[in-house]
């Protein structure tokens, strides 16, 4: 072959090499586009369907697998739904992070094979109207599983309340109030008492979800619940 002649072949090479660069990146392009309107679609059908609960939209995360494929396969193994600001049972301010797990469709239903729930309780909320009309506040002590509402000026009166779950039930039950560090009388603290204590079902929640764990954090409770397989409804 000429010099010309190879001059050529290597120019003809290099042509075909960037004709093939530049499909691969234009096919990338495009699946990359699908992917990401695949994924803010399905993202917007899970968003729409839980804040009909939430009563506020949620995040979504539908995890590292790309959104396509996980459609061609039917099954979304872990879309995660996070959200502040929510209202539950007459608790306010909730911050909710769902794992819903395994995520099928089958014909005109969703289902979900399992689902893990923790929702975060700030103590701002735990001061309901009656206890904020008393000057009240509510002091968390992880420590002591306990929480410490205060009340009156400077929270002179205070009383240590432990939340516990009762089968679906969070109850507070509340202990010894006391004054300046002093134990009150037997009658003022039973009235005492009776205002501090509370109670909050958590029956027929959606999903199938069951309290299961409740505990004292830094910012107020925190409470865990788990779902055995249900339908959901996207």
């Amino acid at each position: 072959m000429t010099l010309f002649g190879r001059l050529i072949s290597r120019a003809g090479a290099r042509r075909r090499a960037t004709i093939a660069v530049v499909t691969a990146l234009a096919l990338s392009g495009t699946v990359g586009m699908a992917e990401l309107v695949c994924r803010n679609r399905i993202g917007e059908r899970f968003a729409t369907e839980a804040g009909k609960r939430l009563g506020r939209t949620p995040s979504v995360d539908l995890g590292a697998t790309p959104a396509l494929l996980q459609l061609a396969r039917g099954s979304f193994p872990d879309v995660e739904l996070t959200a502040d600001g929510v209202t539950v049972r007459r608790m306010s301010g909730l911050g909710i992070d769902a794992h819903l797990h395994q995520v099928r469709r089958g014909g005109h239903t969703v289902t979900v094979r399992s689902t893990t729930v923790d929702v975060d309780v700030p103590a701002a909320s735990l001061a309901d109207g009656s206890l904020q009309g008393l000057g009240g506040e509510v002091v968390p002590s992880p420590e002591t599983g306990q929480l410490i509402v205060r009340l009156g000026r400077a929270g002179a009166l205070t009383v240590p309340v432990t939340p516990a779950l009762h089968g679906d039930t969070i109850r507070a039950v509340p202990g010894r109030p006391a004054f300046n560090g002093a134990p009150l009388p037997g009658a003022l603290s039973h009235k005492v008492t009776d205002m501090a204590e509370r109670s909050v079902e958590l029956t027929d929640l959606p999903l199938a979800l069951e309290p299961r764990r409740l505990a004292v954090t830094d910012d107020g409770l925190r409470l865990t619940l788990r779902g055995s397989p249900a339908p959901f409804h996207a």
